[in-house]
């Protein structure tokens, strides 16, 4: 058996362009490690197909793919179009209207009822991602009479932001509560939530799962001004978190994006919980073979943050290249990746972990001081795995938050437990019947992937007293 040539994580949105069998399998050979299923788009029994797919090639490869249902939350949508888009040019006018009408060049519907209420005369309106401008100049219920500022083209479904409107509604819908049963109903993996503006709707959803008895990895998409003041509560009440920096990027002013980025990566890398960067990340690989030289860059800055995943949205799923640009993604992680590794000397992650220690908590776990002690001791010994058996995937995102450059190897007994892994950087899950330094030892030797006088290094849980979960590392030679 051979890992990944990279350790982030790849997540990529299955689409028109992917939704076929032998694209899912080429993507999944290429690195993708997570597919996502955008329910903006698509109908529940496509949805079940695509679930199914993703399944059937992943158990054929043997290899750990995880799903991922992206909720479409209370996101304003442009409706449907004429001949799918329209241009729309400077200084023309252009209305937005509630009616049920199919758009053209001077009338283009929106698919949110109260819309005209949240708008006022001068309110600026971003479409399509912040690339079209319009000025409100009036507003006639049930139309938005408005003056083109910045033109391009409309396609039919692309969001509509409106910075200056408070949407007094709860961020997780009845729709959405009606995906998650559907989600529950078909095995998938985890959410995300859009839109979310505190620890309350991620808690509403962790109670509608857990009142059914069930299990969802929760992942909050951060992408409202909201989402960034209330971000550490959100954090915690959170599984992981999105940088969702579409809208955030028209939420909030543009150039502040990159900085926040930083912070919300490092701050969810101190709490070990998994961090994906999202949107326009290989955007010009939807219509092109390669990406631009900004694209790469942007990926690369990604990785160098911290970031556990980086994802895919439009290039896989209506692009003309999805297992290229999944390739491409893997391509920049592996280069990346080894630059970050030739910089780890001692001092690195000792300033790392002390100021981890100060900003997140006086008093950690002994999980936290186990994943301290692996730090220093891969930096002491020539270590080649951290073998981490997990009962609830914990004790190896405590660890994959350091970004070392050994493989985790975590090995599970609950195949939903190691899904839930595969949104960590540098964790590869094992789903196993048993979890004893036996059959890890056996896995590994019957896999190839340790050779005699292979150092590796191993947690485990020792009963002593009360104590319950990891507690122990043993390193030793194969």
């Amino acid at each position: 058996m051979r890992l990944p040539s990279h350790k982030t994580k790849i997540i990529a949105t299955i689409g028109p362009s992917s939704l076929k069998r032998e694209t899912i399998e080429a993507m999944i050979k290429a690195g993708m490690s997570v597919a996502r299923i955008n329910f903006a788009h698509g109908d529940l029994e496509q949805h079940a197909r695509t679930i199914e797919l993703v399944r059937s090639v992943s158990e054929r490869l043997n290899r750990p793919v995880a799903i991922l249902g992206d909720l479409p939350g209370v996101k304003i949508r442009v409706g449907e179009i004429a001949g799918g888009s329209v241009v729309l040019r400077r200084w023309q006018t252009v209305t937005l209207t509630t009616r049920d009408v199919v758009g053209n060049e001077g009338v283009i519907p929106v698919q949110f009822k109260d819309f005209p209420k949240l708008v006022s005369k001068g309110d600026i309106i971003y479409l399509n991602d912040g690339f079209i401008a319009l000025r409100v100049e009036e507003v006639r219920e049930p139309d938005v009479i408005c003056k083109v500022l910045v033109g391009g083209t409309l396609f039919s479904h692309k969001g509509i932001n409106v910075p200056r409107a408070r949407m007094a509604i709860d961020a997780v819908t009845e729709k959405d509560l009606e995906f998650i049963e559907f989600a529950l109903e078909h095995g998938i993996d985890a959410v995300g939530i859009s839109f979310v503006g505190s620890a309350y709707d991620v808690l509403k959803v962790r109670r509608f799962v857990e009142e059914r008895n069930a299990r969802m990895f929760i992942v909050a998409k951060i992408e409202r001004p909201d989402a960034v003041k209330n971000f550490d509560e959100i954090l915690n009440a959170a599984d992981g978190i999105m940088i969702a920096r579409g809208d955030l990027g028209v939420e909030m002013p543009i150039e502040r994006l990159p900085i926040l980025q930083k912070k919300l990566i490092h701050k969810a890398n101190c709490a070990g919980k998994p961090v994906i960067t999202a949107t326009q990340m290989l955007e010009s690989m939807t219509e092109e073979k390669l990406p631009t030289r900004a694209e790469v860059t942007d990926v690369a800055n990604a990785i160098l943050d911290g970031t556990d995943a980086v994802m895919l949205s439009e290039e896989t799923a209506v692009g003309k290249y999805p297992v290229d640009a999944v390739r491409m993604m893997a391509r920049i992680a592996k280069t990346t990746e080894a630059y970050r590794d030739s910089l780890w000397s001692a001092r690195i992650v000792e300033l790392k972990m002390s100021e981890w220690k100060g900003r997140v908590q006086r008093k950690g776990t002994i999980k936290d001081a186990i994943a301290r002690s692996i730090i220093e001791a891969l930096n002491s010994i020539d270590i080649k795995y951290i073998l981490t058996p997990t009962r609830t995937g914990e004790t190896a995102r405590l660890i994959s938050r350091f970004k070392p450059k050994q493989w985790i190897l975590a090995f599970v007994t609950d195949e939903w437990v190691g899904n839930t892994l595969m949104f960590s950087y540098g964790v590869y899950p094992f789903t196993v019947e048993e979890t004893s330094e036996e059959e890890i030892l056996r896995v590994i030797r019957s896999l190839g992937l340790v050779k005699e006088n292979d150092t590796v290094l191993l947690t485990k849980g020792t009963p002593i007293g009360k104590i319950v979960g990891t507690n122990t590392i043993r390193i030793f030679t194969v």
